[in-house]
């Protein structure tokens, strides 16, 4: 898994070819969403330890929450990337085959855990290289696992990143309705 996971941080093209038709990758994949998930928000969380004095348990919340909004942005973005490629570039992959090189690409997020140095320039450095990496490496990955051209590959990521932006949106928009009513 190791050895995926660097290849696929280093835009490897093949690497990207054979997690599409290796099954066995499936639960890795899963699994590298949950630690950046989890990387994620324990680094938001203990930067908020060092920085405002936030509580263990504090600490514990923001990082499941980490966690499940990784889940379910990976589920969402890698949906939403399957049916542009299916419908609007005819690509015939299915879910896991596209998912499985699409999940690898998010290891630059494992560096999200440094975000948790109680320096707010380094947070933010690290914050934004990681997820400028993750956007490249996804774009690579989505490219070399259905065989599209970059500009498509980079027209599937903005548009899958507009998408979650927008459900986003609405969704965070609900809940405020719902808390203030």
């Amino acid at each position: 898994m190791g050895s995926r996971m660097l290849k696929a941080a280093r835009l490897n093209g093949e690497s990207f070819r054979e997690l599409r038709d290796d099954p066995s990758a499936t639960a890795q994949s899963v699994s590298i969403i949950a630690i950046v998930g989890l990387c994620y928000g324990a680094g938001l969380g203990l930067f908020g330890f060092f920085i405002a004095g936030i509580s263990t348990l504090e600490i514990l919340i923001v990082t499941l929450i980490g966690l499940l909004a990784a889940i379910l942005i990976a589920i969402i973005w890698s949906g939403t990337t399957l049916l542009i490629v299916t419908k609007l570039f005819g690509r015939r992959v299915g879910y896991w085959g596209l998912t499985r090189p699409f999940f690898f690409s998010w290891t630059p997020g494992l560096l999200f855990v440094l975000m948790s140095a109680p320096i707010p320039i380094v947070f933010e450095i690290v914050r934004a290289t990681s997820t400028v990496w993750i956007g490249i490496s996804s774009v690579f990955a989505v490219k070399n696992t259905v065989g599209i051209s970059t500009q498509q590959s980079l027209l599937t990521f903005i548009t899958s990143a507009v998408s979650i932006i927008f459900l986003g949106t609405i969704i965070l928009s609900l809940i405020q309705f719902l808390i203030i009513r």
